[in-house]
């Protein structure tokens, strides 16, 4: 499965007001600027982010994006259902009504176990994480 383009920016959006938590709310332009998203695409992401509560907004001269909660609280698989939907990889592992063959379907417990990794590891991945990833990558590094 290939992650579309809005969950992409999505966590990129997510990560850049992560970084401001317990600051000045994160103004959507200067996110737009800083992960080199169109600002109307991002106006979109975020509208689906603070539907699902991941972000509020907060109005007037110094308004702008906020979490609902710390980055700690707040998992990579949260953000990326929220504009993907489930993340299962085929229809038959979440449907309410499976195939006659269901039970029985070597393939189908195969695509579980693959969604099932995938879940665990984007669940217990934080916004707090993906800020330490950023902060270790731009860190300098000196050699002698």
């Amino acid at each position: 499965m290939k992650l579309s383009t809005k969950s992409r920016y999505g966590l990129r959006a997510a990560v850049e007001i992560a970084k401001s938590y317990g600051a000045a709310p994160a103004k959507r332009k200067t996110i737009a600027a800083n992960q080199d998203i169109s600002d109307s695409y991002l106006e979109n992401i975020l509208i689906v982010l603070k539907n699902n509560r991941i972000v509020e907004t907060t109005r007037g001269v110094n308004g702008g994006y906020i979490l609902s909660r710390p980055p700690r609280e707040i998992t990579v698989l949260e953000i990326i259902e929220a504009l993907e939907g489930p993340l299962d990889l085929v229809d038959c592992i979440s449907s309410n009504t499976p195939c006659r063959k269901a039970e029985t379907c070597a393939a189908r417990t195969m695509w579980k176990d693959l969604s099932d990794s995938w879940k665990s590891i984007l669940g217990r991945l934080t916004l707090q994480d993906m800020i330490e990833r950023e902060e270790v990558l731009f860190s300098p590094m000196y050699a002698i």
